[in-house]
């Protein structure tokens, strides 16, 4: 078996009368070249679309989510995705590697209900799930929500957490904190 290069072929004939003749051409073998896709991920299903660099250049990306040389995760959806690159190079010869890109789901978030409370009440305790987000908003510390701080009205408050896999998410979730009702004994 010939490998790449230039290789002579030679093709000789004796015909019935014992004349002979002897001709060659070359044929040349084009080396598969080695691929390398790269590497991509593990991605979150929120990420920007990534652009895919094969090598050698020129090549053809297909697969869920890709479009072109972008892989979108929102597009392909949480799993572990099959992503190929192939190149043709001269004489028709194509590869093609396969790559696998893993997309995370974003945490799932549950937050609560909390009020409605006074204006005077004590603070309120505040629990996320998963355990170890971040509260925010009006009349928010730490983990506590202080309607005194906050004032009277609707509050929106909101809680975001991410996960081992660097995927995060952002939830929210109303109090309302009534106003004391001003109290007129007459006179």
């Amino acid at each position: 078996m010939a490998g790449a290069g230039t290789h002579v072929l030679y093709y000789s004939y004796t015909d019935a009368n014992g004349c002979s003749s002897i001709d060659s051409t070359d044929i040349v073998v084009n080396e598969i070249p080695r691929l390398d896709p790269g590497s991509y991920g593990p991605l979150c299903v929120s990420a920007s679309p990534v652009f895919l660099q094969g090598t050698p250049t020129g090549g053809a990306w297909s697969g869920p989510g890709v479009s072109g040389s972008t892989f979108d995760p929102s597009v392909a959806g949480v799993g572990t995705h099959p992503v190929k690159y192939s190149i043709t190079v001269i004489g028709g010869c194509v590869t093609d590697t396969t790559i696998q890109i893993q997309v995370n789901p974003l945490p799932v978030l549950t937050l609560g209900s909390y009020g409605p409370t006074c204006v005077t009440a004590s603070p309120l305790s505040l629990s996320g799930l998963p355990v170890g987000g971040t509260w925010s908003g009006p009349g928010v510390s730490g983990s506590s929500f202080n309607p005194s701080v906050a004032g009277a009205g609707t509050k929106r408050i909101y809680y975001s957490y991410t996960d081992a896999n660097g995927c995060s998410s952002i939830d929210s979730t109303d109090i309302v904190v009534n106003e004391i009702p001003r109290l007129d004994p007459g006179s």
